[in-house]
């Protein structure tokens, strides 16, 4: 497969899925049944990959960052190599607040990895504007033409830890094999990796829409805002529980006949059945106005409690130079922010997040945090290609 996903699916549009086609009665179901949509793009990115070599999921197959962000781009072929580095959003916390550190082991080895993947219309459209580079970004600043990905651009930041570490993430005990019937499981480099969470965004509404999954076994995976999925879930709501309990297990996500139906007609790793939707996002607010809060417990630990994937994306941006704005929205005034910063407003870049017009600040960058983090600096000899704020480079 060449990583272009096998469904486009809009307002009013039918959803085609794993080589088939499900009817979408709905004519906005991103925004109507959220949850519903989520699990059906968790069967797409995670169907297996015939003659992946070492990827059995479709996203493993798909561009990296690294892959991504280079001289010269190039979509991988056959097998792509695993490209993990540490937690973006640690990177960037560092970076805006220098007195802390990323959180590590003794040792100084960081115990949870990531990388970023995108399909190919996704890659596509950042090569052929230029945005994979700094010199792009200031094309793209000076033009003042507002990014729009197409609808059917996905991606997938996943979260990793080495098999061997998993005691030291979440007491696992077992086996390799076992941990192989447990996780979904990659290698690279001579060591075995464990899918402990995964964000899906796809750009099906113009705000993109966002989704988390943790393992169920993820220490602390209900904590701060609870675990919401509406559809594949049997208790659609498990509540968080006291600071005193915080990082214990939480019980397994038993799974809704709806979501089985699913898993039923999809060709994926059995292991997926551990996983559980933590929660969805296609709307800042909620119907009563209130902003809707959404953060994994691995990807964004330590400010879960402050974290709305849409409204921090919203916030990616580059200024005349091709540099990002922020660092990933960790700002005194935006979600995100550290705990006792006051409080947040909610929605992407505007002007009453700062003062004056956005566009003489920054150009957002369509909700893809990659675009100015990951730029490559092409004005130096040879090309920068190494960021502080890249996980996966």
């Amino acid at each position: 497969m060449r990583g272009v996903i096998a469904f486009v699916a809009v307002a009013g549009a039918s959803l085609g899925m794993m080589g088939g086609s499900v009817a979408q009665s709905d004519p906005d179901p991103a925004r109507n049944s959220p949850d519903r949509q989520s699990w059906e793009l968790f069967m797409t990115v995670n169907a297996n990959v015939a003659g992946g070599g070492n990827n059995n999921a479709l996203f493993e197959s798909w561009a990296s960052d690294g892959d991504t962000f280079r001289t010269s781009p190039v979509w991988p072929s056959g097998a792509a190599a695993m490209q993990i580095g540490p937690r973006a959003l640690s990177l960037a916390f560092q970076r805006a607040h220098p007195r802390f550190t990323p959180e590590v082991l003794p040792g100084g080895a960081a115990l949870v990895g990531e990388e970023t993947r995108r399909n190919k219309p996704d890659f596509d459209f950042i090569v052929q504007n230029n945005l994979f580079k700094v010199s792009g970004l200031k094309t793209a600043f000076a033009a003042s033409k507002p990014i729009a990905f197409p609808v059917d651009s996905m991606e997938v930041k996943a979260n990793w830890v080495e098999v061997d570490r998993l005691k030291e993430f979440n007491g696992f005990s077992g086996t390799p094999i076992e941990a192989a019937a447990a996780y979904h499981v990659n290698s690279t480099g001579g060591k075995q990796y464990a899918l402990v969470s995964f964000h899906i965004i796809s750009r099906l509404v113009p705000d993109w829409t966002w989704a988390t999954f943790e393992h169920e076994d993820n220490p602390g995976r209900c904590d701060v805002i609870g675990c919401k999925d509406s559809f594949g879930a049997v208790d659609a709501y498990v509540a968080p529980l006291s600071p005193v309990e915080s990082q214990t297990h939480y019980p397994g996500c038993a799974k809704t006949p709806a979501v089985l139906a699913l898993f039923a007609q999809a060709h994926v790793d059995p292991a997926f059945a551990n996983y559980c939707l933590k929660g969805s996002q296609s709307n800042f607010t909620d119907s009563s106005g209130l902003a809707i809060r959404l953060g994994n417990s691995v990807t964004e630990q330590s400010f879960v409690a402050q974290s709305s994937c849409m409204t921090c994306h919203g916030r990616a941006g580059f200024d005349a130079d091709g540099r990002p704005t922020t660092s990933g929205g960790f700002d005194p005034t935006s979600i995100g922010a550290p705990p006792g910063t006051g409080n947040a407003p909610v929605g992407p870049i505007n002007s009453s997040w700062r003062e004056g017009d956005p566009m003489r600040f920054g150009l957002p960058a369509d909700f893809v945090w990659s675009v100015p983090f990951c730029a490559i600096d092409d004005a130096t000899e040879p090309p920068e290609t190494k960021s502080r704020l890249c996980s996966s480079k």
